[in-house]
């Protein structure tokens, strides 16, 4: 590939990553985390066609805007997945809850038809 080639598609790169960085700013201002992985998976799959022209400035200044986004990113969504995690311990309590409450409900029906056959 000669130096114009690789301009082209450096800059096609750059443009794809571009989008999929702004997609996930909106995600995480939408609160939309179900869909991340499937994004950040994108991403990793533009960043591994970016290894060979990693010598690029262009390249290596994304790179590190990437690195200090994301960690802005983190931060951002750490107190939110303190919540969720909290949500969820919640939610398996609740299940244990009902299906407990549903095996005694289940034990008291059984012994009353025994009782009754005699």
């Amino acid at each position: 590939m000669d130096k114009n080639e690789n301009l082209k598609e450096i800059s096609l790169l750059i443009e794809e990553l571009e989008k999929i960085e702004s997609l996930i700013d909106r995600m995480i201002k939408n609160e939309d985390y179900e869909t991340m992985p499937k994004i950040l998976e994108q991403r990793k799959k533009i960043l591994e066609k970016m290894l060979p022209f990693a010598d690029n400035e262009k390249i290596k200044e994304k790179a590190l805007f990437i690195l200090e986004k994301d960690k802005e990113r983190i931060n951002h969504i750490k107190p939110e997945m303190e919540k969720i995690k909290k949500l969820l311990k919640t939610t398996n309590k609740g299940k244990i809850a009902i299906k407990n409450g549903y095996m005694k409900v289940n034990e008291e029906i059984s012994r009353r038809k025994f009782n009754s056959n005699g």
